[in-house]
């Protein structure tokens, strides 16, 4: 496998990944802004590692070009995808990150044209966000190829962390979105929600701004999409009183006390937690029209059976121990299949099975 470079590698996930790209005899370069922290982990792991910060794009294509891809773990990404994203394409390197955020995927998939010119794919959401959910509503789009609306929802015990926290935390602001007749829509937090039958129980939730409201737009090419987010430890009867306070985290005051409260603590889940807990995934898609008596108006695949629905549970690793694995295995597969250039959902790149390869990953059910 040629080299490639991890940036943003003494964070949580980053590190994880550090860790397992030595365990696996990868050929990693760890990278980051700070060399206190950079340097130490690549002394202790033995692997190469350089030090440069984003802000001088000239500085991040010398220190990248000749690296055949970029895993890009430093957040919050709204602030740090771009100029890392446009340096790769500058350097004719292939672009990968572990986002979640949808202001990122949208910026990053205005870059497909020059991507393209540039033979460079970009694959942003290389972790839990989204290649599990991505995965899956690829699964179900293919069993009912003219369906008008999709469905998504996940649980996990996991902890978040703070990275991921500081990143939701930016969104949060900005409400909920869902994708409705091909446009993203805003509307209030923890308003929307819904129940599924998830690890074996019914679990409700509430509809959250998850990447694939745009990514599976993309991948799926369907019109209407919601993502639902099973948050265990907030009862459902709670939401009507905390949703009035949601306009708080508009405050740079609150942002500001509550970035600091995430610095205080814990870094994010322990290994007992990452190698024992599970997370589920599931996607339900189906055709409205039809559903209603209607005449859809969306063209079936040739050869495509009529399908009301089609849905799909599945079981995976803990969050970040499934982030660590699914982003190596998204850059083995790229080295493996040249050619790829352009946005790309994991689904895309490799198909809706891609997930499937990961350990512990398996189809719990799947109608019809």
């Amino acid at each position: 496998m040629k080299s490639f470079m991890i940036y943003g590698a003494s964070g949580y996930t980053g590190e994880l990944i550090a860790h397992k790209c030595k365990e696996l005899g990868l050929p990693a370069i760890l990278a980051g802004r700070n060399a206190d922290k950079v340097r130490p982990l690549a002394e202790k792991l033995d692997l190469p590692f350089r030090i440069f910060d984003l802000e001088d794009s000239s500085r991040i294509e010398s220190s990248i070009k000749d690296c055949f891809a970029v895993l890009h773990c430093a957040g919050p990404f709204i602030h740090t995808a771009e100029p890392m994203a446009r340096a790769c394409i500058a350097s004719g390197v292939h672009y990968l990150d572990i986002t979640g955020e949808i202001p990122v995927f949208q910026k990053i998939h205005t870059l497909d044209e020059e991507a393209k010119s540039a033979g460079v794919a970009l694959m942003p959401g290389s972790g839990f966000d989204v290649v599990p959910t991505d995965c899956a509503a690829a699964m179900v789009a293919q069993a009912c190829p003219d369906a008008t609306d999709l469905d998504i929802a996940f649980f996990s015990l996991g902890k978040m962390s703070r990275g991921t926290m500081k990143s939701a935390l930016l969104q949060m602001p900005q409400g909920n979105k869902i994708r409705r007749n091909g446009n993203l829509e805003s509307g209030p937090l923890l308003k929307l929600k819904k129940s599924v039958q998830l690890a074996g129980k019914s679990r409700t939730g509430f509809s959250i701004p998850w990447g694939d409201v745009f990514t599976a737009g993309i991948s799926t090419g369907i019109h209407n999409i919601t993502v639902y987010s099973m948050v265990p430890g907030l009862p459902v009867f709670m939401a009507p009183l905390i949703r009035p306070f949601t306009g708080l985290l508009k405050s740079s005051g609150v942002q500001s006390f509550l970035r600091n409260r995430i610095d205080a603590g814990e870094a994010g889940p322990d290994e007992k937690t990452r190698q024992t807990e599970k997370s589920y995934v599931y996607a339900r898609a189906w055709n409205a029209d039809r559903s209603n008596g209607k005449k859809t108006g969306k063209p079936r695949e040739s050869g495509s059976p009529a399908q009301d629905f089609a849905e799909v549970e599945l079981e995976t690793m803990e969050g970040y121990q499934f982030t660590m694995e699914s982003a190596l295995a998204a850059l083995q597969a790229l080295d493996k299949k040249p050619g790829l250039k352009g946005f790309l959902t994991p689904s895309m790149a490799f198909g809706s099975d891609f997930v499937l390869k990961l350990p512990n990953t398996k189809i719990l059910r799947r109608l019809p």
